[in-house]
């Protein structure tokens, strides 16, 4: 019997353009935490047989390898039978490192008569790719930021540079707004790994000679860590800093974040954190304005007593020779589709 050549590949970008479909063949629990961008879950041992087996395999690895063989051979049967792949696909499979659960699905693809390679190492390569990225391929790229303190509308701005700039929308890839009132409703922040492929992938997808426009955020965006050499490099560029009065932010903040109204648990956490953080007195005025419904001047406060002292210690209130300041008057896209149209700083 002639030996069957496996075919291995290592991981870089160049994947996403010949391979049309990628197969993920590790626990859920695994494929929820991180996963190649464009890659399909097919588990060939789902969370509780990876348990099962992992604990057998203590106690006796032979006996362990052969109920995980039966196993993987039943769930391969069923992933065969979904029909999720076409004689003409090109196929990737990866697993953990590239060992034995991307293997049997391989090789079963491969007597089929299917296109199919396996990423050498699995996702542990993938991973160790992405943290390459962020260490030294990201001095690469170029970025502008938009500044400014809360309520100006800087992710607004952002949005409507977004229909004909790059922009980076670090907040809507973290599911949160930045701040103490930054929950979002029905929204779960993802894993550390994932927001960091997250952010790869839409940089990857990015023409590298032109700016990528992003907002000035702290290294923080509610539990994850922007990473560290994208951080700093986002600050390198020129830097537009928004201003408006506080009333418009005012009416602004209470027009974005209305559902905290209707989300009383989401406003009970904030007002936790709220109260570690800022002198007793502020606090009791604020919580009073709360229970009053007196939602203007719970704003007005919030912002006083909170959000402009705080920006005032954050970089984004650094004064930089490249600060470019542009005077709002109304903190709406009609407003800022202006600005863009208008200003030299978007050309």
């Amino acid at each position: 019997m002639t030996s069957m050549r496996i075919n291995k590949i290592s991981f870089s970008t160049d994947i996403f353009k010949y391979y049309n479909r990628i197969l993920d063949v590790r626990s859920q629990n695994e494929y929820l935490e991180d996963k190649i961008p464009n890659s399909i879950n097919v588990p060939v041992l789902n969370n509780k047989e990876r348990v099962i087996i992992g604990l057998k395999y203590k106690e006796n690895s032979f006996e362990a390898r052969k109920h995980g063989a039966s196993i993987i051979n039943k769930n391969i049967s069923k992933i065969i039978n979904k029909n999720l792949l076409t004689k003409k696909d090109k196929v990737l499979i990866y697993c953990w490192r590239g060992g034995l659960r991307s293997l049997s699905l391989y090789l079963v693809l491969k007597q089929i008569g299917y296109d199919v390679d396996i990423l050498e190492g699995g996702y542990k390569s993938y991973r160790k790719f992405i943290v390459n990225f962020f260490d030294q391929k990201i001095n690469k790229y170029i970025f502008n930021q938009i500044k400014g303190v809360t309520g100006v509308g800087k992710t607004l701005f952002l949005k409507t540079l977004n229909d004909r700039y790059q922009v980076l929308d670090l907040e809507g890839i973290a599911k949160h707004k930045g701040s103490i009132l930054g929950d979002l409703p029905g929204k779960i922040q993802p894993s550390q790994k994932y927001f960091e492929t997250l952010i790869f992938n839409k940089i990857n997808n990015f023409n590298i000679k032109k700016v990528i426009w992003v907002e000035s955020e702290s290294i923080k965006i509610g539990k994850l860590s922007i990473p560290s050499r994208l951080w700093l490099r986002m600050d390198k560029g020129i830097k537009i800093k928004l201003q408006s009065s506080i009333e418009e932010r005012i009416k602004f903040i209470l027009k974005d974040y209305k559902y905290f109204i209707k989300e009383p648990l989401l406003m009970e956490k904030a007002m936790r954190v709220l109260k570690k953080i800022i002198i007793k007195k502020d606090y009791k005025n604020i919580e009073k304005n709360l229970k009053n419904k007196d939602y203007r001047s719970f704003v007005e406060n919030l912002i006083t007593k909170h959000y402009d002292k705080a920006y005032k210690k954050t970089r984004s209130e650094i004064k930089n020779k490249n600060d470019k300041v542009i005077k709002i008057k109304k903190i709406n896209k009609k407003e800022f589709l202006k600005i863009i149209n208008e200003s030299s700083y978007f050309t």
